[in-house]
C-alpha cells in the first residue's frame, strides 16, 4: 500500500478563497500581520504561576497554528475575549517542546495573509541594522554578491526541507518580475532550487503589460489598478488545477502583489499557494 504523504500532511492546512475585496479588505485592516519570536513576539512564550508552568499567547492563528500543530502535536485556542490564541501549558515536558519550537522558529516571520500559509524567512532590519538574512539579500540583489546569493540558496532548501507543507508542493513559482525575460534575483533562486520533487513555472507566470511600479501609489485603490492593469497572464499550456504552489519572493513588503498573483493562480485552479520569501521588511508600504 502506497501512503500519499503530500495529500495527508496538506489536508492539516486549510484553504482559502483570495478575491479582490478580501486583499482590498486586508491592505485596510490595521491589526497584526505578523509574528516574529526574535523581536515583536520574543514574550509570546512565558512562565506563569497560574494554572500551570506557563502559557503561550499569539495574536493571529495563520500560518503559526497549522505550522505548530504539525512540528509539535499541539493546538491554540481561540480566546473568547481578545481574539488572540492561547494554551496553558502544564507540565515542564510540554512548557520545553514549546521552548524548542520557539528556538528553532525564532527568526520566521509568520504571515497573516490572504495566502492558505505565509512565511518570511527573516526580518530584513532589526534594531541593530540588517539581519543575518537580510545582510545576504542585500548583498545578492544589489551588490551582485554570489557568496550570498549562493547562501541564501542553501537557506531555503534548508527550511524548504524542515518546514512542513512546503516540500511536498507540486510547482514553485517566483513572483514576476517587470520585465518577463529579466532574471532576478527571486527566479536565480528559484532556479537554484534542484533538490525537490516540485517543478519550477516561473517562466509560465508573467506581467504582460507592466509598466507602472506600485511602490509610488498613493493607496490600496491604485495599487490594484496597477496589478490589474498590467495583465497578469498564465500560459495557456500550464495546468495547476488542484496544485499546491510555493510563491517565492525576496523581499515581502505590503504583501499586495503576492496576494494578488496568487489570486490569480488559484483561478487558474490552483488549490494551495503557499508564501514564501526570504526577508519581511519592518514597513509595511508599496509591494
Amino acid at each position: 500500500m502506497v501512503v500519499n504523504l503530500q495529500g495527508i500532511t496538506l489536508m492539516e492546512l486549510p484553504q482559502k478563497e483570495i478575491k479582490i475585496k478580501s486583499i482590498r479588505e486586508f491592505m485596510e485592516d490595521e491589526a497584526t500581520k505578523r509574528i516574529n519570536f526574535a523581536s515583536s513576539h520574543a514574550s509570546a512564550l512565558r512562565r506563569t504561576g497560574e494554572k500551570g508552568v506557563g502559557k503561550i499567547v499569539l495574536p493571529f492563528s495563520d500560518s503559526i497554528l497549522p505550522i505548530l500543530k504539525v512540528a509539535t502535536g499541539y493546538i491554540l485556542f481561540e480566546s473568547k475575549y481578545n481574539n488572540k490564541y492561547y494554551r496553558i501549558i502544564k507540565t515542564e515536558d510540554e512548557y520545553t517542546e514549546f521552548e524548542n519550537f520557539v528556538s528553532l522558529y525564532k527568526d520566521i516571520v509568520f504571515l497573516r495573509d490572504n495566502l492558505d500559509l505565509s512565511i518570511s524567512l527573516s526580518m530584513n532590519y532589526d534594531e541593530n541594522g540588517h539581519t543575518k538574512i537580510g545582510e545576504l539579500e542585500y548583498q545578492a540583489k544589489f551588490c551582485d554578491n554570489k557568496a550570498a546569493e549562493s547562501e541564501l540558496v542553501e537557506k531555503c532548501k534548508e527550511w524548504i526541507q524542515r518546514l512542513p507543507f512546503y516540500k511536498y508542493a507540486d510547482h514553485i513559482c517566483a513572483m514576476p518580475p517587470s520585465k518577463p525575460a529579466e532574471e532576478d534575483l527571486p527566479k536565480r533562486i528559484v532556479n537554484s532550487l534542484i533538490d525537490f520533487d516540485f517543478t519550477d513555472i516561473s517562466k509560465k507566470v508573467f506581467w504582460r503589460s507592466k509598466t507602472r511600479s506600485i511602490k509610488n501609489a498613493k493607496d490600496v485603490e491604485e495599487k490594484l489598478e496597477i496589478l490589474e492593469e498590467s495583465n497578469l497572464t498564465i500560459a495557456g499550456d500550464l495546468d495547476i488545477r488542484g496544485k499546491t504552489i510555493i510563491l517565492f519572493d525576496d523581499l515581502y513588503m505590503s504583501g499586495v502583489s503576492m496576494q494578488y498573483v496568487a489570486m490569480k493562480l488559484k483561478e487558474a485552479g490552483a488549490s494551495r499557494v503557499l508564501g514564501l520569501s526570504i526577508v519581511k521588511s519592518r514597513s509595511n508600504t508599496a509591494r
